[in-house]
């Protein structure tokens, strides 16, 4: 808010203007109107502070225009005062239905204008300094942590669950030795960039980013919204499959822009049972899973090559259908009694369809990007002779 409020009045009357110009053109810049049909023009042009409204205006009524105004996006938080001599309760249960704030009788009070107006303007800077902190402190939350808790699901109080989730962990290969050599304006560009593509991934395939450790992310999916324990799996696997294709876009912009680092990134997946709450104290909490689901995670992240993505045999029973895997062995972690099977995330099987969409592989050493559209008869049969030599070169 400026510091000088402006106050939109609207009234056909300019006796009535009179007085309230009067009373308050001291404090507020004034703004005035005579005619409804041109006020739904300039309110929104203007988006005043507040808005002084008559009832009893001619072809659009007051009430009819704050109903309308209400219906803006860009002006419904504004709040609406009636200035009338309609003071009858029904009149005044109408008006607050319609979104209006306060009432004030006619004949006009100088006095009681200025104090209903001061009030109103006070809340309504309450209220933006208010969203404005909520804003700021949600982008040290996950969205949906933050929605539970200020829609009033779920209280700030230490307490925790056993749910089974699918938890996802990502690490940049050697991303300091790669970087230390680097400015700290380019490391900062580069690390926040790939940051933030990974976070809008991850919130468009629904899943909670809980924190990021350096250059490391830990993802879970199934709290505190759950599709159901084989969706979540396959929402998770899709998001992972969706952050490598984003990297390779992303390397290819540093390229151009003159930045050359061997950039590859491991995922590692599991699901299972794990704990997932606020832990810490009554002071600071910090909501987020811990268990042995996160401990297989993180070691199958690290055990895959860059630019994989691993994941346990819970995780491949859940997917199974839906994505292509290759069974890789197994694994030991630490605490867990048994050896844990392991697989490699190929392709969802809807992407390996003959469906004539591009198909792009890539590890070190071979790069292939095949767009079956583009390539011309005459060529197929010479492109799957060498596609033959390649795979007898990698036979030997």
């Amino acid at each position: 808010m400026s510091e000088r409020p402006v106050v939109y009045i609207l009234d056909d009357e300019p006796a009535n203007i009179d007085v309230l110009v009067e009373t308050l053109r001291g404090d507020y810049t004034i703004a005035v109107g005579i005619d409804s049909q041109q006020a739904l023009e300039d309110i929104p042009r203007l988006t005043p502070d507040l808005i002084l409204l008559d009832v009893l205006m001619p072809v659009l009524d007051g009430f009819e225009l704050c109903k309308r105004l209400k219906e803006q996006p860009e002006v419904q938080d504004i709040p609406v005062i009636f200035i009338t001599a309609k003071n009858e309760v029904e009149d005044e249960m109408q008006g607050f239905q319609l979104g209006a704030v306060d009432f004030i009788p006619k004949p006009i009070s100088p006095p009681l204008v200025r104090a209903r107006v001061r009030t109103h303007l006070d809340l309504l800077l309450s209220r933006r300094k208010l969203r404005g902190l909520s804003e700021k402190l949600s982008r040290y939350l996950s969205p949906q942590i933050y929605q539970s808790i200020f829609e009033g699901r779920r209280d700030v109080q230490l307490e925790t669950t056993r749910k089974k989730l699918t938890i996802f962990f990502s690490d940049i290969v050697g991303f300091t030795s790669s970087t230390e050599q680097m400015e700290p304006e380019d490391l900062n560009y580069i690390l926040n960039g790939y940051l933030e593509r990974m976070s809008r991934i991850v919130l468009k395939h629904g899943g909670v980013l809980d924190k990021f450790i350096g250059d490391a992310i830990l993802v879970f999916f199934g709290d505190p919204e759950s599709r159901g324990v084989k969706q979540d799996a396959v929402a998770c696997v899709r998001m992972a499959i969706e952050m490598q294709a984003a990297i390779r876009d992303l390397r290819a912009q540093w390229s151009k822009e003159g930045i050359e680092i061997p950039f590859s990134v491991r995922m590692g997946i599991a699901s299972g049972y794990t704990t997932v709450g606020n832990f810490g104290c009554s002071d600071r909490m910090d909501y987020t899973v811990i268990g042995a689901q996160v401990n297989l995670a993180s070691r199958l992240e690290s055990e895959a090559e860059p630019g994989r993505i691993m994941i346990s045999h819970d995780t491949w029973s859940l997917i199974k259908d839906a994505v292509l895997c290759e069974k890789k062995g197994e694994i030991t972690v630490r605490g867990l009694a048994r050896p844990f099977p392991v697989f490699e995330v190929i392709d969802l099987h809807e992407n390996r369809k003959h469906n004539g969409e591009k198909l792009h592989l890539e590890t070190e050493g071979f790069t292939l990007t095949m767009d079956p559209r583009s390539i011309p008869d005459e060529e197929k049969k010479r492109l799957f002779n060498q596609l033959q030599l390649a795979i007898a070169y990698l036979d030997q």
